[in-house]
């Protein structure tokens, strides 16, 4: 599979049962010290009940695994399966899903999904030399719930940074992106990605692809309109005002350290048995 190809396979929908409602999100899957986690933002699961993610089934060709587009096993999931990051104000969660992905496969149920690793972090030499305060980026999820429900693929989007990625935006972990980020895309990995060729600050060109794996998009700037009713000022009452959100095109990215950081607080905290979950078919 090319590069390309291998990123749009990290990505998972996540599909949730609330006691009030339904939610969509996307979660993407990252290997540490030996271990698979699912991630996704604290606000996609929370309060999720009854939840399912499909991964795609995969088949042998020879010694190549390729993935069965359209066919998949479903997992069930629900809030209580995540731990989230340490920190309440960065919103990233994980999931340990090694060991039902091993039952799986044990079961003669071949699964096809890429992961990501620390190693897709950007290095401080690399931020240096390659990535300037604009750079394109591509992320991967399901905006507004949208995907390839037949072939079980996700859709890709692109914007640009709208801060220097290597400067802590407000003083946090984050930097914002200039993107149509919708609701469903929460969740979504950011990565900056050249094929054939890539340029460096200085606008030298070098030949070959270049990938960094920048973050996960947590949030979204509204601006509130106020229309369709005025506030009216009558001697006992006021009426009330429609307001309506409207998007401007600015999503929060928290960096990629803060997932390390919340899988080794996994890792460090929690036993992974008492976290494991069986799947369904």
């Amino acid at each position: 599979a090319s590069l390309a190809e291998e990123l749009m396979h990290t990505t998972v929908r996540l599909e949730g049962q609330k006691t009030q409602g339904t939610s969509v999100g996307t979660g993407f899957f990252f290997m540490h010290d030996q271990r698979l986690f699912l991630i996704t933002n604290k606000h996609v699961v929370e309060g999720v009940v009854n939840g399912n993610l499909v991964v795609l089934k995969g088949e042998l060709d020879g010694e190549v695994k390729k993935p069965v587009l359209g066919q998949g096993y479903r997992f069930p999931f629900s809030a209580s399966n995540f731990i989230g990051h340490p920190d309440p104000n960065i919103d990233v969660t994980a999931m340990n899903v090694s060991a039902i992905f091993s039952e799986a496969e044990n079961n003669r149920d071949t699964l096809y999904w890429k992961n990501l690793t620390e190693s897709n972090f950007p290095t401080q030499k690399q931020i240096d030399k390659f990535i300037s305060p604009i750079e394109e980026v591509v992320f991967i999820g399901y905006p507004s719930g949208i995907w390839d429900s037949r072939n079980l693929l996700p859709v890709i989007r692109k914007g640009i940074t709208a801060n220097p990625y290597y400067v802590d935006f407000e003083g946090q972990k984050k930097f914002l992106i200039d993107a149509s980020v919708f609701p469903g895309s929460s969740g979504s990995p950011v990565f900056i990605y050249y094929a054939g060729g890539h340029p460096d600050k200085e606008g030298n060109l070098y030949a070959g692809n270049r990938m960094h794996f920048l973050g996960i998009v947590a949030q979204v700037y509204k601006r509130v309109e106020q229309g369709g009713i005025r506030i009216v000022d009558i001697p006992t009452q006021q009426l009330p005002v429609a307001e309506i959100d409207q998007m401007i095109d600015l999503g929060v990215v928290f960096k990629a350290e803060s997932i390390k950081e919340c899988v080794e607080f996994y890792i460090n905290v929690i036993n992974d048995s008492n976290n494991q979950i069986q799947p369904t078919q």
